[in-house]
């Protein structure tokens, strides 16, 4: 009986910050290496980690084809043309660039190997001095992708918040929301929860825009007009209870966080502020509705503590497993 083996493909992130040290440190931690984990990144650089954090166990073989790839295992694949100037806790160009190669890379290869992606953190700033002129991880990987829509899914097991707008000013949240929009994004969620997650019968809390749901038009219209609408056809269209549109504070107190299976929320801050109070550093990001599973650790660079050995490995730990289990469910589903 052949065993299937995914291919979990593990972008470079910005590789001044904590990237490194918490793919080495989750990947250590796993009960046992039963896919093909590929680093799409530099053995120069991992070895460099390696030494300054004084991790001696971490074995991996580097490779010059994906193809080469048989058994089980930890690889590190170097990307070519990237200039590797180690500098921990510093923002610099070719670390932004490098990183934004591996996302392509990664995306490439996923999509041919029909693998998945786990995205440490980058630096958005240094990013866009590397060349790549993205917001953020999910827009870029979708763009490479063609521009499949997506969904930005915060899980923090307790709690899961998917992002109806993504990385805007507060500003100019209003005039990118819409009926379309927002049912649109509804019913990515509830396939998302049907068949990446297994829940049946989902139940989808949306949140308000303005305080007290506007209290009737007082503080403005956007419930009455778009969001009530793209509720009531989540409803008819879906085998799904849609509670809301409600206020955040009403949407994120304890009665309603245990019966919720996730919240379709306007902006960003609506939803990763709940969601980092209850479970930071062990949520992960996940980007529902792709042709692939992508997922990343739900927090930052962390350049104040680079280097230094003691960043919390559990948040990417978290990503490895949910790639595993999403690349799963979709393949039974199949």
């Amino acid at each position: 009986m052949e065993i299937y083996m995914k291919k979990i493909f593990i972008t470079l992130g910005d590789y001044n910050g904590i990237g490194v040290e918490i793919v080495i440190k989750s990947l250590l931690k796993l009960p046992s290496i039963e896919n093909q984990y590929i680093i799409l990144g530099s053995d120069k650089i991992y070895n460099f980690y390696k030494k300054i954090l004084g991790i001696k166990n971490f074995k991996f073989k580097t490779i010059e084809s994906i193809d080469t790839i048989k058994d089980s295992g930890i690889y590190i694949y170097n990307i070519e043309n990237i200039n590797i100037d180690i500098k921990p806790g510093e923002l610099t160009k070719d670390a932004g660039e490098a990183a934004g190669k591996s996302i392509v890379l990664a995306t490439k290869y996923a999509k041919k190997y029909n693998g998945s992606i786990v995205t440490p953190p980058i630096n958005k700033e240094s990013l866009h001095m590397g060349g790549f002129y993205y917001p953020g991880h999910t827009e870029f990987i979708s763009n490479l992708l063609g521009n499949e829509k997506y969904l930005m899914i915060l899980d923090g097991e307790i709690i899961r918040v998917a992002l109806v707008t993504t990385h805007l000013p507060l500003k100019d949240v209003s005039k990118n929301l819409s009926e379309d929009i927002i049912y649109s994004k509804g019913l990515i969620l509830y396939n998302s929860l049907v068949k990446d997650y297994g829940i049946k019968n989902p139940t989808i809390g949306i949140c308000s825009l303005n305080p007290h749901a506007s209290d009737g038009g007082l503080f403005g219209d956007e419930e009455k007009k778009i969001i009530e609408p793209a509720a009531r056809k989540l409803r008819t269209s879906t085998n799904c209870n849609i509670l809301g549109p409600l206020p955040s504070d009403t949407m994120f107190t304890k009665s309603f966080v245990e019966k919720v299976d996730a919240y379709l929320v306007m902006y960003h801050d609506q939803g990763l502020i709940p969601l980092k109070l209850l479970t930071f550093g062990k949520g992960i990001n996940f980007t529902a509705g792709l042709s692939i599973v992508r997922t990343s650790p739900d927090h930052g660079t962390a350049f104040n503590i680079a280097g230094k050995g003691i960043a919390d490995y559990h948040s990417m730990y978290n990503a490895l497993i949910s790639a595993d289990l999403f690349m799963e469910s979709r393949r039974v589903l199949k």
